[in-house]
Protein backbone atom coordinates (compact mmCIF):
# COMPACT_ATOMS: atom_id res chain seq x y z
CA UNK A 1 0.00 0.00 0.00
CA UNK A 2 1.24 3.81 -0.73
CA UNK A 3 2.27 5.33 2.73
CA UNK A 4 5.12 3.45 4.28
CA UNK A 5 4.25 2.09 7.56
CA UNK A 6 6.20 4.49 10.37
CA UNK A 7 5.71 4.65 14.23
CA UNK A 8 3.37 4.51 16.35
CA UNK A 9 0.65 7.05 15.64
CA UNK A 10 0.70 9.26 18.75
CA UNK A 11 -2.60 10.40 18.75
CA UNK A 12 -5.73 9.51 17.43
CA UNK A 13 -9.22 11.77 17.36
CA UNK A 14 -10.61 10.05 19.98
CA UNK A 15 -12.09 10.34 23.38
CA UNK A 16 -9.98 8.17 24.64
CA UNK A 17 -7.28 8.49 22.96
CA UNK A 18 -3.77 9.66 24.87
CA UNK A 19 0.04 10.11 23.45
CA UNK A 20 1.97 7.35 23.98
CA UNK A 21 -1.02 5.06 25.12
CA UNK A 22 0.94 1.23 25.20
CA UNK A 23 -1.20 -0.94 23.41
CA UNK A 24 -3.62 -3.24 25.68
CA UNK A 25 -2.55 -6.62 26.81
CA UNK A 26 -3.83 -9.21 24.60
CA UNK A 27 -6.21 -11.45 25.90
CA UNK A 28 -4.65 -15.45 26.20
CA UNK A 29 -7.00 -17.14 23.95
CA UNK A 30 -6.00 -14.95 21.19
CA UNK A 31 -2.54 -15.82 21.75
CA UNK A 32 -3.25 -19.06 20.42
CA UNK A 33 -1.37 -20.44 17.51
CA UNK A 34 -4.23 -21.74 16.21
CA UNK A 35 -6.07 -18.99 16.14
CA UNK A 36 -3.67 -17.13 14.36
CA UNK A 37 -3.53 -19.44 11.52
CA UNK A 38 -6.80 -19.92 11.06
CA UNK A 39 -6.73 -16.08 10.66
CA UNK A 40 -4.04 -16.47 8.27
CA UNK A 41 -6.46 -18.93 5.88
CA UNK A 42 -9.08 -16.76 5.51
CA UNK A 43 -8.56 -14.60 2.47
CA UNK A 44 -9.46 -11.57 4.26
CA UNK A 45 -7.01 -9.03 5.84
CA UNK A 46 -7.92 -9.00 9.32
CA UNK A 47 -7.26 -6.88 12.13
CA UNK A 48 -7.94 -6.96 15.75
CA UNK A 49 -7.68 -3.46 17.54
CA UNK A 50 -7.73 -2.02 20.63
CA UNK A 51 -9.61 1.53 21.79
CA UNK A 52 -6.38 3.23 20.43
CA UNK A 53 -6.89 1.84 17.15
CA UNK A 54 -3.75 0.10 17.20
CA UNK A 55 -3.58 -3.14 16.01
CA UNK A 56 -2.89 -6.58 18.15
CA UNK A 57 -3.56 -9.32 15.87
CA UNK A 58 -3.00 -9.07 12.41
CA UNK A 59 -3.46 -12.13 10.13
CA UNK A 60 -1.77 -11.31 7.05
CA UNK A 61 1.23 -8.77 7.05
CA UNK A 62 0.44 -5.58 4.20
CA UNK A 63 2.99 -5.28 1.72
CA UNK A 64 7.03 -6.06 2.64
CA UNK A 65 5.98 -5.84 6.44
CA UNK A 66 4.87 -9.54 8.39
CA UNK A 67 1.59 -9.71 10.53
CA UNK A 68 3.81 -9.58 13.93
CA UNK A 69 5.82 -6.15 12.37
CA UNK A 70 2.41 -4.39 11.95
CA UNK A 71 1.01 -5.29 15.97
CA UNK A 72 1.68 -2.29 17.92
CA UNK A 73 1.10 0.18 15.40
CA UNK A 74 -1.99 1.69 14.47
CA UNK A 75 -4.33 0.52 11.76
CA UNK A 76 -4.10 3.92 10.05
CA UNK A 77 -0.99 3.37 8.93
CA UNK A 78 -2.12 0.67 7.00
CA UNK A 79 -4.12 2.88 4.89
CA UNK A 80 -2.54 5.65 2.08
CA UNK A 81 -2.93 9.10 3.76
CA UNK A 82 -6.15 10.62 1.58
CA UNK A 83 -8.36 7.61 3.77
CA UNK A 84 -7.13 8.82 7.30
CA UNK A 85 -9.91 11.05 7.40
CA UNK A 86 -12.87 8.32 6.73
CA UNK A 87 -10.85 5.30 8.46
CA UNK A 88 -10.92 7.47 11.81
CA UNK A 89 -14.09 8.54 11.27
CA UNK A 90 -15.65 5.06 10.73
CA UNK A 91 -13.51 3.56 13.61
CA UNK A 92 -15.15 6.58 16.18
CA UNK A 93 -18.79 5.60 15.10
CA UNK A 94 -17.95 1.94 15.59
CA UNK A 95 -16.64 3.05 19.01
CA UNK A 96 -19.16 4.90 19.84
CA UNK A 97 -22.54 3.48 19.09
CA UNK A 98 -21.36 -0.26 18.76
CA UNK A 99 -22.63 -0.51 15.30
CA UNK A 100 -21.23 -2.31 12.09
CA UNK A 101 -19.92 0.33 9.82
CA UNK A 102 -17.45 0.49 6.67
CA UNK A 103 -16.55 2.04 3.33
CA UNK A 104 -15.00 1.36 0.42
CA UNK A 105 -11.41 2.18 -0.25
CA UNK A 106 -9.42 2.68 -3.19
CA UNK A 107 -5.82 1.90 -3.12
CA UNK A 108 -2.91 2.48 -5.63
CA UNK A 109 0.81 0.34 -5.07
CA UNK A 110 3.52 1.29 -6.11
CA UNK A 111 3.39 0.00 -9.55
CA UNK A 112 0.54 1.85 -10.17
CA UNK A 113 -1.95 -0.86 -10.10
CA UNK A 114 -5.34 0.11 -8.18
CA UNK A 115 -7.00 -2.43 -5.96
CA UNK A 116 -10.37 -1.65 -4.31
CA UNK A 117 -11.58 -2.95 -0.76
CA UNK A 118 -14.45 -3.27 1.33
CA UNK A 119 -13.72 -2.19 4.39
CA UNK A 120 -15.88 -3.42 7.44
CA UNK A 121 -15.65 -2.80 11.13
CA UNK A 122 -17.39 -4.70 13.67
CA UNK A 123 -17.32 -4.49 17.94
CA UNK A 124 -15.75 -7.29 19.39
CA UNK A 125 -15.69 -8.13 23.54
CA UNK A 126 -13.40 -10.51 24.15
CA UNK A 127 -14.79 -10.92 27.72
CA UNK A 128 -17.05 -8.56 30.02
CA UNK A 129 -14.70 -5.92 30.44
CA UNK A 130 -12.69 -5.37 27.26
CA UNK A 131 -14.29 -3.66 24.30
CA UNK A 132 -12.41 -4.10 21.05
CA UNK A 133 -12.48 -3.51 17.34
CA UNK A 134 -12.12 -5.75 14.39
CA UNK A 135 -11.15 -4.74 10.97
CA UNK A 136 -11.90 -7.01 8.11
CA UNK A 137 -10.68 -5.70 4.50
CA UNK A 138 -12.02 -8.11 1.65
CA UNK A 139 -10.56 -7.34 -1.70
CA UNK A 140 -13.01 -6.92 -4.45
CA UNK A 141 -10.85 -5.56 -7.19
CA UNK A 142 -12.35 -8.10 -9.51
CA UNK A 143 -16.11 -7.12 -8.63
CA UNK A 144 -15.60 -3.81 -9.32
CA UNK A 145 -13.77 -4.06 -12.59
CA UNK A 146 -16.27 -6.02 -13.77
CA UNK A 147 -19.38 -3.67 -12.20
CA UNK A 148 -17.18 -0.61 -14.34
CA UNK A 149 -17.25 -2.90 -17.36
CA UNK A 150 -20.89 -3.69 -17.42
CA UNK A 151 -21.68 -0.43 -16.69
CA UNK A 152 -19.29 0.92 -19.75
CA UNK A 153 -21.26 -1.83 -21.64
CA UNK A 154 -24.29 -0.38 -20.54
CA UNK A 155 -24.02 3.07 -21.77
CA UNK A 156 -22.59 1.58 -25.23
CA UNK A 157 -25.19 0.20 -25.75
CA UNK A 158 -27.78 2.36 -24.33
CA UNK A 159 -26.03 4.39 -27.06
CA UNK A 160 -26.64 2.14 -30.24
CA UNK A 161 -28.38 3.50 -32.99
CA UNK A 162 -29.42 -0.53 -33.55
CA UNK A 163 -32.06 -1.85 -31.46
CA UNK A 164 -31.35 -4.41 -28.73
CA UNK A 165 -33.26 -6.38 -26.56
CA UNK A 166 -32.20 -9.23 -24.09
CA UNK A 167 -34.98 -12.26 -24.10
CA UNK A 168 -35.52 -15.21 -21.81
CA UNK A 169 -36.17 -19.31 -22.84
CA UNK A 170 -39.91 -18.23 -22.98
CA UNK A 171 -38.95 -15.20 -25.65
CA UNK A 172 -40.29 -12.47 -22.44
CA UNK A 173 -38.24 -9.56 -22.97
CA UNK A 174 -36.15 -8.92 -19.87
CA UNK A 175 -33.82 -5.66 -21.22
CA UNK A 176 -34.57 -3.20 -24.02
CA UNK A 177 -32.54 0.19 -25.41
CA UNK A 178 -33.79 3.02 -26.49
CA UNK A 179 -33.64 2.90 -30.40
CA UNK A 180 -35.71 -0.77 -29.85
CA UNK A 181 -38.05 0.87 -27.73
CA UNK A 182 -38.63 3.58 -30.51
CA UNK A 183 -38.04 1.11 -33.68
CA UNK A 184 -41.36 -0.38 -32.22
CA UNK A 185 -43.09 2.71 -30.93
CA UNK A 186 -43.35 2.07 -27.43
CA UNK A 187 -42.08 3.88 -24.48
CA UNK A 188 -39.29 3.48 -22.21
CA UNK A 189 -39.25 0.43 -20.48
CA UNK A 190 -42.97 -0.37 -21.97
CA UNK A 191 -41.77 -3.37 -23.17
CA UNK A 192 -40.26 -5.25 -20.40
CA UNK A 193 -42.03 -8.29 -19.53
CA UNK A 194 -43.84 -8.66 -23.59
CA UNK A 195 -43.88 -11.83 -25.34
CA UNK A 196 -41.45 -10.96 -28.41
CA UNK A 197 -43.61 -12.74 -30.60
CA UNK A 198 -46.43 -10.46 -30.21
CA UNK A 199 -43.45 -8.08 -31.99
CA UNK A 200 -41.89 -10.29 -34.71
CA UNK A 201 -43.85 -13.49 -34.90
CA UNK A 202 -41.61 -16.42 -36.19
CA UNK A 203 -39.45 -17.06 -35.10
CA UNK A 204 -39.67 -16.21 -31.35
CA UNK A 205 -43.65 -17.67 -31.58
CA UNK A 206 -41.62 -20.95 -31.56
CA UNK A 207 -39.05 -20.91 -29.05
CA UNK A 208 -38.25 -24.71 -29.75
CA UNK A 209 -36.60 -23.33 -32.75
CA UNK A 210 -35.11 -20.16 -32.38
CA UNK A 211 -33.54 -21.29 -28.90
CA UNK A 212 -31.23 -23.65 -31.22
CA UNK A 213 -29.14 -21.17 -32.87
CA UNK A 214 -27.20 -23.42 -34.40
CA UNK A 215 -23.31 -23.38 -35.18
CA UNK A 216 -20.09 -22.67 -33.16
CA UNK A 217 -21.11 -18.91 -33.25
CA UNK A 218 -24.42 -19.44 -31.66
CA UNK A 219 -25.42 -16.90 -33.56
CA UNK A 220 -28.12 -16.51 -36.79
CA UNK A 221 -29.38 -13.70 -39.30
CA UNK A 222 -32.96 -13.18 -38.71
CA UNK A 223 -34.87 -11.02 -40.82
CA UNK A 224 -39.04 -10.34 -40.17
CA UNK A 225 -42.03 -8.10 -39.95
CA UNK A 226 -42.06 -6.35 -37.15
CA UNK A 227 -45.22 -5.09 -35.85
CA UNK A 228 -45.37 -1.63 -34.44
CA UNK A 229 -47.42 0.01 -31.13
CA UNK A 230 -49.67 1.45 -33.73
CA UNK A 231 -50.29 -1.86 -35.61
CA UNK A 232 -48.07 -0.85 -38.42
CA UNK A 233 -45.58 -3.04 -40.11
CA UNK A 234 -41.87 -2.55 -40.84
CA UNK A 235 -38.86 -4.81 -42.34
CA UNK A 236 -36.35 -5.25 -39.41
CA UNK A 237 -33.14 -7.44 -40.20
CA UNK A 238 -30.37 -8.24 -37.29
CA UNK A 239 -28.68 -10.95 -35.25
CA UNK A 240 -30.01 -13.58 -32.97
CA UNK A 241 -27.27 -14.41 -30.55
CA UNK A 242 -27.84 -16.89 -27.62
CA UNK A 243 -25.67 -17.08 -23.85
CA UNK A 244 -25.99 -17.98 -20.72
CA UNK A 245 -26.11 -16.09 -17.31
CA UNK A 246 -26.02 -17.80 -14.20
CA UNK A 247 -26.61 -21.09 -15.84
CA UNK A 248 -29.80 -19.74 -17.83
CA UNK A 249 -30.25 -19.55 -21.49
CA UNK A 250 -30.94 -16.04 -22.45
CA UNK A 251 -31.21 -14.47 -26.33
CA UNK A 252 -29.77 -11.11 -27.51
CA UNK A 253 -31.32 -9.20 -30.35
CA UNK A 254 -29.73 -6.78 -32.13
CA UNK A 255 -32.20 -5.42 -35.07
CA UNK A 256 -32.05 -2.79 -37.88
CA UNK A 257 -35.31 -0.80 -39.41
CA UNK A 258 -34.38 -2.12 -42.76
CA UNK A 259 -37.29 -0.49 -44.45
CA UNK A 260 -35.86 1.99 -46.36
CA UNK A 261 -33.17 -0.14 -48.11
CA UNK A 262 -36.13 -2.99 -49.01
CA UNK A 263 -37.98 -0.07 -50.65
CA UNK A 264 -34.68 0.55 -52.50
CA UNK A 265 -33.42 -2.60 -53.44
CA UNK A 266 -36.63 -3.33 -54.79
CA UNK A 267 -36.88 -0.21 -57.05
CA UNK A 268 -33.27 -1.24 -58.28
CA UNK A 269 -34.55 -4.58 -58.93
CA UNK A 270 -37.75 -3.38 -60.49
CA UNK A 271 -35.48 -1.26 -62.61
CA UNK A 272 -33.02 -3.82 -63.97
CA UNK A 273 -36.13 -6.75 -64.63
CA UNK A 274 -37.76 -3.25 -66.45
CA UNK A 275 -34.64 -3.06 -68.60
CA UNK A 276 -34.23 -6.74 -68.78
CA UNK A 277 -37.25 -7.11 -69.99
CA UNK A 278 -37.20 -3.80 -72.83
CA UNK A 279 -33.77 -5.36 -74.17
CA UNK A 280 -35.23 -8.43 -74.47
CA UNK A 281 -38.25 -7.42 -76.28
CA UNK A 282 -35.55 -5.29 -78.54
CA UNK A 283 -33.60 -8.46 -79.79
CA UNK A 284 -36.60 -10.78 -79.78
CA UNK A 285 -38.73 -8.60 -82.23
CA UNK A 286 -36.21 -6.00 -83.76
CA UNK A 287 -32.45 -7.91 -84.32
CA UNK A 288 -34.24 -10.79 -84.35
CA UNK A 289 -37.17 -10.23 -86.48
CA UNK A 290 -34.48 -8.47 -89.50
CA UNK A 291 -32.22 -11.82 -88.91
CA UNK A 292 -34.98 -13.97 -89.99
CA UNK A 293 -35.43 -11.61 -92.96
CA UNK A 294 -31.90 -11.92 -94.30
CA UNK A 295 -32.25 -15.50 -93.35
CA UNK A 296 -35.48 -15.95 -95.99
CA UNK A 297 -33.46 -13.07 -98.65
CA UNK A 298 -30.73 -15.40 -98.78
CA UNK A 299 -33.29 -18.72 -99.22
CA UNK A 300 -34.49 -17.14 -102.32
CA UNK A 301 -30.79 -16.16 -103.45
CA UNK A 302 -29.81 -19.30 -103.10
CA UNK A 303 -32.85 -20.85 -105.02
CA UNK A 304 -32.16 -18.22 -108.00
CA UNK A 305 -28.29 -19.24 -107.73
CA UNK A 306 -29.06 -23.08 -107.92
CA UNK A 307 -30.22 -22.61 -111.55
CA UNK A 308 -28.08 -19.33 -112.71
CA UNK A 309 -24.83 -19.20 -110.63
CA UNK A 310 -24.38 -22.49 -109.09
CA UNK A 311 -20.91 -21.47 -108.64
CA UNK A 312 -21.30 -19.51 -105.53
CA UNK A 313 -24.09 -21.67 -104.06
CA UNK A 314 -21.92 -23.03 -101.54
CA UNK A 315 -21.00 -19.56 -100.55
CA UNK A 316 -24.68 -18.49 -99.77
CA UNK A 317 -25.76 -21.77 -98.17
CA UNK A 318 -22.57 -20.82 -95.61
CA UNK A 319 -24.11 -17.21 -94.88
CA UNK A 320 -27.59 -18.80 -94.59
CA UNK A 321 -26.23 -20.97 -91.79
CA UNK A 322 -24.08 -18.46 -90.02
CA UNK A 323 -27.70 -15.93 -90.25
CA UNK A 324 -29.26 -18.80 -88.58
CA UNK A 325 -27.01 -19.54 -85.99
CA UNK A 326 -26.76 -15.52 -85.54
CA UNK A 327 -31.02 -16.32 -85.05
CA UNK A 328 -30.53 -18.84 -82.56
CA UNK A 329 -27.88 -16.42 -80.01
CA UNK A 330 -30.14 -13.53 -80.21
CA UNK A 331 -33.04 -15.44 -78.97
CA UNK A 332 -31.06 -17.11 -76.66
CA UNK A 333 -30.16 -13.48 -75.46
CA UNK A 334 -33.67 -12.45 -75.66
CA UNK A 335 -34.71 -15.39 -73.06
CA UNK A 336 -32.16 -15.10 -70.93
CA UNK A 337 -32.84 -11.72 -70.56
CA UNK A 338 -36.66 -11.18 -70.51
CA UNK A 339 -37.31 -14.97 -70.18
CA UNK A 340 -41.13 -14.91 -69.18
CA UNK A 341 -43.45 -13.33 -71.68
CA UNK A 342 -47.05 -12.77 -70.32
CA UNK A 343 -48.11 -13.14 -74.01
CA UNK A 344 -46.33 -15.54 -74.89
CA UNK A 345 -47.62 -18.82 -72.49
CA UNK A 346 -46.30 -16.47 -69.06
CA UNK A 347 -44.51 -18.83 -66.62
CA UNK A 348 -45.77 -22.34 -67.45
CA UNK A 349 -44.10 -21.85 -70.95
CA UNK A 350 -41.05 -20.31 -69.68
CA UNK A 351 -40.06 -23.35 -67.13
CA UNK A 352 -40.95 -25.75 -70.19
CA UNK A 353 -38.74 -23.99 -71.41
CA UNK A 354 -35.91 -23.93 -68.58
CA UNK A 355 -36.74 -27.36 -68.46
CA UNK A 356 -35.97 -28.36 -72.28
CA UNK A 357 -32.87 -26.43 -72.35
CA UNK A 358 -31.39 -27.14 -68.94
CA UNK A 359 -31.36 -30.86 -70.90
CA UNK A 360 -29.74 -30.39 -73.42
CA UNK A 361 -26.64 -27.91 -72.00
CA UNK A 362 -26.70 -30.13 -68.85
CA UNK A 363 -27.19 -33.60 -70.80
CA UNK A 364 -29.36 -34.40 -67.35
CA UNK A 365 -33.07 -35.17 -67.58
CA UNK A 366 -35.35 -32.38 -66.66
CA UNK A 367 -39.50 -32.59 -66.18
CA UNK A 368 -41.61 -29.92 -65.39
CA UNK A 369 -45.36 -29.97 -63.92
CA UNK A 370 -47.93 -27.28 -63.81
CA UNK A 371 -51.43 -27.48 -61.27
CA UNK A 372 -52.29 -23.65 -62.17
CA UNK A 373 -55.90 -22.90 -60.31
CA UNK A 374 -55.81 -19.57 -58.98
CA UNK A 375 -58.51 -17.46 -60.29
CA UNK A 376 -56.12 -14.55 -60.64
CA UNK A 377 -53.32 -14.68 -63.75
CA UNK A 378 -49.61 -14.70 -61.95
CA UNK A 379 -47.85 -11.01 -62.10
CA UNK A 380 -44.95 -9.88 -64.32
CA UNK A 381 -42.85 -9.21 -61.82
CA UNK A 382 -43.59 -12.53 -59.98
CA UNK A 383 -43.50 -14.94 -62.73
CA UNK A 384 -39.56 -13.35 -63.42
CA UNK A 385 -38.73 -13.87 -60.06
CA UNK A 386 -39.54 -17.93 -59.61
CA UNK A 387 -38.26 -18.18 -62.99
CA UNK A 388 -34.64 -16.73 -61.46
CA UNK A 389 -35.37 -19.27 -58.53
CA UNK A 390 -35.95 -22.19 -60.79
CA UNK A 391 -32.99 -21.47 -62.56
CA UNK A 392 -30.59 -21.25 -60.13
CA UNK A 393 -31.97 -24.60 -58.45
CA UNK A 394 -31.23 -26.26 -61.70
CA UNK A 395 -28.09 -24.53 -62.15
CA UNK A 396 -26.74 -25.89 -58.31
CA UNK A 397 -28.54 -29.01 -58.44
CA UNK A 398 -25.94 -29.84 -61.88
CA UNK A 399 -23.12 -28.25 -60.55
CA UNK A 400 -22.70 -28.92 -57.02
CA UNK A 401 -25.18 -31.91 -56.09
CA UNK A 402 -24.17 -33.59 -59.34
CA UNK A 403 -27.66 -34.28 -60.24
CA UNK A 404 -29.20 -36.62 -62.86
CA UNK A 405 -32.86 -35.94 -62.74
CA UNK A 406 -34.53 -32.70 -61.69
CA UNK A 407 -38.12 -32.29 -61.55
CA UNK A 408 -39.82 -28.95 -61.61
CA UNK A 409 -43.08 -28.41 -59.95
CA UNK A 410 -45.51 -25.07 -60.02
CA UNK A 411 -48.88 -25.47 -58.32
CA UNK A 412 -50.92 -21.86 -57.57
CA UNK A 413 -54.28 -22.25 -55.97
CA UNK A 414 -56.42 -19.55 -54.36
CA UNK A 415 -53.77 -16.58 -53.46
CA UNK A 416 -50.82 -18.76 -53.46
CA UNK A 417 -48.42 -20.31 -55.69
CA UNK A 418 -45.38 -22.72 -55.14
CA UNK A 419 -42.77 -23.44 -56.77
CA UNK A 420 -40.65 -26.82 -55.78
CA UNK A 421 -37.46 -27.95 -57.64
CA UNK A 422 -36.05 -31.81 -56.56
CA UNK A 423 -33.30 -33.92 -57.75
CA UNK A 424 -31.76 -36.72 -56.84
CA UNK A 425 -28.23 -35.42 -56.31
CA UNK A 426 -25.78 -35.43 -53.09
CA UNK A 427 -27.51 -33.07 -51.38
CA UNK A 428 -26.96 -29.42 -49.46
CA UNK A 429 -23.56 -29.48 -47.51
CA UNK A 430 -24.92 -29.06 -43.69
CA UNK A 431 -23.45 -25.28 -43.67
CA UNK A 432 -24.17 -24.51 -47.37
CA UNK A 433 -26.53 -21.75 -46.28
CA UNK A 434 -23.56 -20.04 -44.54
CA UNK A 435 -21.48 -19.63 -47.56
CA UNK A 436 -20.11 -17.17 -49.19
CA UNK A 437 -21.75 -17.64 -52.72
CA UNK A 438 -24.64 -15.27 -53.49
CA UNK A 439 -26.52 -17.98 -55.06
CA UNK A 440 -28.90 -19.08 -52.19
CA UNK A 441 -28.94 -15.52 -50.46
CA UNK A 442 -30.53 -14.59 -53.94
CA UNK A 443 -32.86 -16.78 -53.88
CA UNK A 444 -34.27 -16.08 -50.27
CA UNK A 445 -34.07 -12.71 -51.07
CA UNK A 446 -36.03 -12.82 -54.51
CA UNK A 447 -38.74 -14.81 -52.21
CA UNK A 448 -38.67 -11.87 -49.88
CA UNK A 449 -39.48 -9.58 -52.02
CA UNK A 450 -42.39 -12.07 -53.28
CA UNK A 451 -43.74 -11.54 -49.47
CA UNK A 452 -42.82 -15.14 -49.33
CA UNK A 453 -40.22 -17.68 -47.98
CA UNK A 454 -37.88 -20.57 -49.51
CA UNK A 455 -37.24 -23.23 -47.75
CA UNK A 456 -34.30 -26.11 -48.62
CA UNK A 457 -34.89 -29.52 -47.65
CA UNK A 458 -33.53 -33.07 -48.05
CA UNK A 459 -35.30 -34.90 -50.68
CA UNK A 460 -36.20 -39.07 -50.23
CA UNK A 461 -34.16 -40.94 -50.32
CA UNK A 462 -31.35 -38.26 -51.22
CA UNK A 463 -31.05 -34.98 -53.24
CA UNK A 464 -32.49 -31.54 -52.57
CA UNK A 465 -35.45 -29.86 -52.59
CA UNK A 466 -36.31 -26.31 -52.63
CA UNK A 467 -39.76 -24.81 -51.87
CA UNK A 468 -40.80 -21.51 -52.61
CA UNK A 469 -44.08 -20.09 -51.60
CA UNK A 470 -45.52 -17.15 -52.08
CA UNK A 471 -48.70 -14.66 -52.80
CA UNK A 472 -49.95 -14.30 -56.17
CA UNK A 473 -50.25 -10.44 -55.06
CA UNK A 474 -46.94 -9.39 -53.68
CA UNK A 475 -47.62 -6.63 -51.11
CA UNK A 476 -45.56 -3.76 -50.98
CA UNK A 477 -43.52 -3.25 -47.95
CA UNK A 478 -44.82 0.08 -46.99
CA UNK A 479 -48.39 -1.10 -47.28
CA UNK A 480 -50.57 -1.39 -44.21
CA UNK A 481 -51.25 -5.14 -43.60
CA UNK A 482 -54.23 -6.43 -40.95
CA UNK A 483 -53.10 -9.31 -40.99
CA UNK A 484 -51.37 -12.14 -38.51
CA UNK A 485 -47.61 -12.01 -38.63
CA UNK A 486 -45.44 -13.38 -42.15
CA UNK A 487 -43.72 -16.28 -41.12
CA UNK A 488 -40.45 -16.86 -43.06
CA UNK A 489 -38.54 -20.23 -42.75
CA UNK A 490 -35.45 -22.34 -43.78
CA UNK A 491 -34.62 -25.61 -42.74
CA UNK A 492 -33.58 -26.24 -39.82
CA UNK A 493 -32.39 -22.59 -39.78
CA UNK A 494 -33.39 -19.33 -38.71
CA UNK A 495 -33.16 -17.08 -41.93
Amino acid sequence: MRAPLNAVTKSVDSPSAHVDAPPEPLCPTLRGRAIRALLAALPEFIFILDRQFNILVASRGVRQHRAEELEGRSVLEVFPPDLHPVASATLQRVLANGQVDGFAAEIEELDGQVRHFDIRVSPFKPDEETSWLTLVASEITEQVRAERAIATQARMIESMLEGVAVIDEQGRIEITNPAFDRMFGYRRGELIGRDMATLAGWPFEQPERWRRTGGASRSQPIEFDGRRADGSFFAAAGVLSSFEVVGRARSLVVLQDVSERKQLERAVLEAVNREQYRIGNDLHDGLGQELTGIALMLRGVAGRATSEYPAILPEIEGITRLVSNAIESTRALARGLSPVNLERGGLKDALDGLAMHAAELYGVQVVCTHRLMAARPLGAELANHLYRIAQEAVRNAVRHGAARSIRLHLHAAHAKVRLTITDDGSGMPPHAEQSAGMGLKIMRYRARMLGGEVRFERATPHGTRIVCECPIEPIAPDAPRARKLRRKRTHGRVN
